[in-house]
């Protein structure tokens, strides 16, 4: 890729994500037309469950209808932040734009924000294809980070992929010597030669006492792999953002029809 390319597919798709008490970073993964609509576009942004966490309340509240205590998830909007970007590197300022957490999974630590505009990101992250990271992914590998480390506009940092079987609270992470800090989690870890996303920075490594408890080891960080992110996409009915044979409206009802069969089962266990 050359430089333009290069901040056409990796910095640009690149977004910083607030919530009351915690920030970080996300990554445009899709922006379309509504199916049905000509000018209305759906826009989704991928990030770490940890970075809009706060804005999750699980309550629980007494149904006098079903007669028992019911389980609701609260979620608070986040705001999102589109860098405004001069002479290709040189940012002008922020857009903020509010967006609702519409999935997230505590236990492979990724969120999906939809935002609440009708415009088109212009910048779209280029997912890598499923099924194929073992044909192509190999130690060595040049790799390149972008995120908003340390609440800092989007920073580039490379390094080569180290691992692919490292196991943290029983999940599967990508290493990568591609230095990361805090506030990067939630950004994207992109293979440096084609620009193609193939995981979400979301831990780096922390030294324990005998080298200084606390010291961050930003070169030995963790990144959830894009077999992850698919299959947290394809358990919350949004396929149509890697699958072009479906589409948003269709997985709507596919969302809605899940949910009314929870609901009922919920409804039977509780009676019984």
């Amino acid at each position: 890729m050359d430089i333009q390319e290069k901040h056409e597919k990796l910095l640009y798709p690149a977004v910083r994500v607030r919530t009351g008490t915690a920030g970080g970073s996300g990554t445009v993964i899709y922006s379309e037309l509504t199916p049905g609509e000509e000018q209305e576009h759906e826009t989704y942004v991928l990030t770490n469950h940890h970075v809009v966490g706060s804005n999750i309340k699980v309550e629980t509240k007494y149904n006098a209808m079903l007669g028992r205590d019911v389980k609701k998830d609260i979620r608070t909007p986040v705001n999102v932040e589109f860098f405004e970007w001069e002479y290709e590197s040189w940012t002008g300022g922020t857009r903020g734009v509010t967006a609702d957490i519409v999935a997230y999974s505590e236990e492979l630590d990724l969120a999906l924000l939809k935002l609440n505009t009708m415009k088109k990101a212009e910048f779209v992250a280029a997912m890598f294809p499923r099924g194929e990271e073992k044909k192509r992914l190999r130690f060595f590998t040049p790799v390149c980070a972008v995120g908003c480390g340390m609440g800092h506009p989007p920073v580039a940092t490379y390094g080569n992929l180290n691992g692919f079987d490292d196991i943290i609270e029983n999940q599967p992470y990508f290493c990568s010597s591609a230095p990361t800090i805090y506030g990067n989690s939630g950004g994207s870890l992109y293979l440096a030669d084609t620009g193609e996303l193939i995981g979400v920075p979301a831990r780096i490594t922390v030294a324990g006492s005998m080298f200084g408890a606390g010291s961050p080891i930003t070169h030995l960080s963790y990144a959830i792999p894009i077999t992850s992110v698919y299959k947290f996409i394809e358990d919350e009915i949004f396929s149509f953002i890697y699958d072009s044979e479906t589409d948003s409206k269709e997985c709507a009802k596919k969302r809605k029809e899940k949910r009314d069969r929870d609901e009922k089962l919920a409804e039977s266990d509780a009676k019984k």
